[in-house]
């Protein structure tokens, strides 16, 4: 067995820099909510340390109990997120969060390996077995949970979970035609979106036009500051303003943090990290002969590629706001969880000896 090392050294990268940067920016959060200066910071440990045992341990998990544990999940968080949306807590207008046992979690965010998982089994086992309805039980298992996503409301996530799957469907050989399909329905579920869903219409409105004075576009307008005001090499650690006049600015808006205390230069670090750790996990699993290990991969890396993305044009005013952590950089415990979660599965996958020895169905 022969874990890749060079991804496990870029994550550990990532998340080095992440807890680095959860230092520099809670403790402002936590004094303007009236709580200890490092409370979020001890929380951010705490999850830390949970994140890091979850990783290794599904790391050494073989691909058979992934694929079963991934199917077993889809129904618990199913019925976490149904949960959600008639117990949870409301925060700012969205009903996502779950109190258990006196944590708070999204149960959607787990949501993305899980499906990425069971999605790329379900898809291959149709190559394996033209019998077996598989693509049909995919759309299903992602058309069954996006109701409820929408319900919340969270567009984000319903993006990520939907454009993963389409991914998943183009890598695994689907006809072009049928991808059209897809692309125009999902084209045109945006434009009815649009038209009823009253907060997703507002914040494409306000992108449009730049107007208007509310939270979302305060935050903008102060992290394309924070861009401007760190330059290249940054103010320095500790020296930045914006996380003491932006609310968000330890989750959403993170990165406008890194680039005005630490500058461009760190910022095309953290992007570049990202793009190794991709190119180098799809490396790994297409050098398998398992169709299974190539789709799941790509469904993973490409969730995480795209809300890094998003996380990252959101704060440079590119797109509409949109309320979207980086993986294992924003503080969050169920971001930070379901990150790891996604990384161990990756090392799982793509380790030598599932090459070697490995499912190649």
């Amino acid at each position: 067995m022969s874990i890749d090392s060079i991804s496990l050294f870029v994550v550990a990268g990532i998340i080095s820099i992440g807890t680095w940067v959860s230092i520099a920016s809670t403790p402002s959060v936590a004094m303007k909510l009236g709580l200890p200066p490092f409370h979020f910071v001890k929380q951010h440990m705490v999850v830390l340390l949970i994140s890091i045992v979850i990783m290794i341990f599904v790391s050494f998990l073989q691909i058979n109990h992934i694929k079963k544990l991934s199917v077993a999940g889809y129904f618990g968080c199913l019925i976490l997120v149904i949960l959600a949306l008639v117990i949870g807590s409301e925060i700012k207008g969205a009903r996502r969060w779950l109190n258990l046992f006196g944590f708070s979690m999204q149960p959607s965010e787990f949501f993305k390996p899980i499906l990425a998982v069971t999605n790329a089994w379900l898809i291959t086992e149709q190559y394996r077995d033209r019998k077996f309805p598989g693509i049909m039980l995919s759309g299903i298992s992602v058309s069954l949970i996006i109701p409820f996503l929408l319900l919340q409301p969270d567009i984000g996530m319903t993006v990520i979970i939907f454009s993963s799957w389409i991914g998943q469907l183009f890598i695994s050989g689907l006809s072009t035609i049928m991808l059209i399909c897809f692309l125009l329905s999902a084209i045109g579920a945006l434009f009815g979106l649009y038209f009823t869903v009253p907060h997703f219409a507002d914040r494409i409105d306000r992108f449009i036009t730049n107007g208007g004075e509310d939270a979302d576009l305060y935050q903008v307008q102060k992290s394309l500051e924070a861009f401007r005001s760190g330059g290249m090499f940054g103010k320095g650690p500790g020296e930045g303003v914006i996380k003491t006049m932006v609310p968000d600015s330890h989750s959403d808006f993170v990165f406008s943090v890194i680039a005005e205390e630490y500058g461009f230069i760190v910022c095309v670090v953290i992007i570049a990290l990202f793009v190794i750790l991709i190119i180098r996990s799809m490396m790994r699993a297409t050098t398998s002969s398992s169709i299974f290990s190539v789709c799941a991969t790509f469904g993973i890396v490409f969730q995480m590629g795209l809300q890094m993305l998003i996380n990252t044009a959101t704060s440079l005013n590119l797109i509409p706001t949109k309320g979207m952590t980086m993986p294992f950089i924003s503080y969050g415990g169920s971001s930070f969880l379901s990150s790891a979660i996604s990384v161990g599965i990756l090392l799982a996958i793509t380790k030598r000896q599932s090459i070697i020895l490995g499912d190649t169905r």
